[in-house]
């Protein structure tokens, strides 16, 4: 085990939670989708067998925005997550000024992370359900789900992993993993969508529909009207987050109503300016999509920005029994697609897990693909441990980085190896913590989940802290 050492340092109960897309105009130029394309290509199995008491600037450089927006990629670009096999020859990517070698962290430089200080969401501690349809055939329906409209699995040049496509269609779409949710959980997708930008259609509706309607095949037809949403008459009472841009009614916003049939004094309608997210050049650039809920309150993320909060979203003794995309689009040119669905359940409680019981594991942390390049909606959870640290600044942390079992057992080794670093580079550059660290990895030796479905291996995947 190699080691890095820093010295110095809606509800239907009736009620419903909608959260529709609806967005309308400009101009789709290209769209890729492979349908039955397979890549097999390899990966260099790396190796590291040093410790390092020092770590140089090129690794430092590369943590550096990691939790940036990437650019859009163009076709036949070089994935993020590949490796430069020159640069990573006798298992170190570069060699820092004081002649110490450094390793291959695949990190982007981008724009600031003060795009992310406001950005306040975290997964909830346990994921019961990962899904970024990797198991599934391209050209197939995902086999999870129970549909009463039309989609497939495709995947794209130049954009990672297979997602599921919402052409001209309508209908509900209810994967079965989804459901009886707690008081507080949390949701995560991510969302593209291309449209003929300029040509009228009548809708171009997505939702996701928290309710207590367990019969999967009732018709949500969306009939909205000013005071609240009839859902065929199913509730008495409606929450909806709608994400809007058709030209009729001024958008793109991003909407928050809710309606009480028999109490319209709670009804209200909150509009979110979202010209900025939705538009012609956001086209096929995922949208990542987080949803938290916390007892009654509901709070929404796209990419690092709150579009909405709602403190009586949810009403009270309300069981949510199921959830539902729920997809209206009238056009041909009208497409939206999905992947990396991600459920989890129950408040992280960092501080008192790390500082009383001197150990925290957290898969809240995540990473892109075969890298140790960390998202950006990791941000909140490494500020919530970097404040326990700082708080116990002359106690020591030993960071453990742990991969699925994907690949051979030395590229794993190598990646939770660079994973853990990147992580302490940056609690240590970019939120000043300064407590002696050290970083190391276990690769895929540990598993606490099965490695035979997505949900095992993203509970897998995860960084470990333990104070010393």
């Amino acid at each position: 085990m190699t080691t890095i050492q820093i010295k110095k340092r809606v509800l239907l109960y009736s009620a419903s939670l909608l959260i529709t897309v609806s967005v309308t105009q400009a101009q789709v130029k290209e769209r890729v989708v492979n349908q039955a394309k397979e890549s097999t290509a390899s990966k260099a199995e790396r190796t590291v067998d040093q410790t390092i008491e020092s770590v140089g600037d090129g690794i430092i450089n590369g943590v550096k925005g990691v939790f940036k927006k990437k650019d859009k990629k163009e076709k036949g670009s070089k994935n993020e997550a590949e490796v430069d096999s020159t640069a990573m020859e006798g298992g170190y990517a570069d060699w820092s000024e004081d002649g110490n070698p450094t390793y291959g962290i695949n990190a982007q430089q981008s724009p600031t992370l003060a795009k992310y200080t406001k950005f306040s969401f975290i997964q909830g501690e346990e994921i019961l359900a990962y899904d970024d349809f990797m198991q599934d055939k391209v050209g197939d329906l995902p086999a999870s789900w129970i549909t009463t409209g039309s989609a497939e699995i495709v995947n794209f040049d130049g954009i990672e992993g297979n997602w599921v496509w919402f052409g001209k269609t309508s209908g509900n779409f209810i994967p079965e993993y989804l459901t009886d949710f707690p008081e507080n959980f949390t949701l995560e997708f991510d969302l593209m969508y291309d449209f003929e930008f300029g040509s009228f259609s009548s809708s171009r509706n997505m939702m996701v529909v928290f309710s207590d309607i367990a019969n999967p095949e009732a018709n949500l037809g969306w009939n909205g009207n000013g005071d609240y949403f009839n859902l065929q008459k199913l509730s008495d009472n409606y929450l909806g987050i709608q994400f809007s841009g058709n030209s009729h009614d001024g958008g793109p916003y991003i909407i928050g109503k809710k309606a009480v049939h028999t109490e319209k004094g709670l009804n209200f309608r909150n509009n979110f300016d979202a010209s900025h997210l939705i538009n012609a050049e956001g086209e096929n650039t995922p949208i990542h999509i987080s949803i938290a809920r916390t007892g009654r309150r509901v709070q929404v993320f796209a990419n690092e920005e709150k579009v909405l909060d709602l403190t009586a979203a949810f009403q009270k003794d309300v069981k949510l029994s199921s959830a539902r995309f729920f997809v209206a689009n009238s056009a041909d040119g009208d497409n939206y697609y999905l992947s990396n669905i991600r459920y989890a359940v129950g408040q992280p409680d960092t501080r008192n897990k790390l500082l009383e019981s001197g150990t925290y594991s957290t898969s809240a942390i995540t990473f892109n693909s075969g890298s140790a390049e960390i998202k950006p909606e990791s941000y909140a959870i490494l500020k919530e441990i970097a404040d326990a640290l700082n708080s116990e600044s002359a106690k020591s942390v030993s960071i453990i980085g742990h991969t699925d079992s994907d690949g051979s057992e030395e590229l794993n080794q190598q990646l939770s190896e660079e994973r853990a670093a990147a992580v302490l580079l940056a609690l240590q550059t970019e939120f000043g913590v300064s407590n002696a660290m050290e970083a190391s990895g276990k690769g895929a030796s540990e598993p606490i989940a099965e490695n035979d479905t997505p949900t095992g291996k993203a509970n897998n995947r995860r960084v470990e802290f333990i104070l010393n």
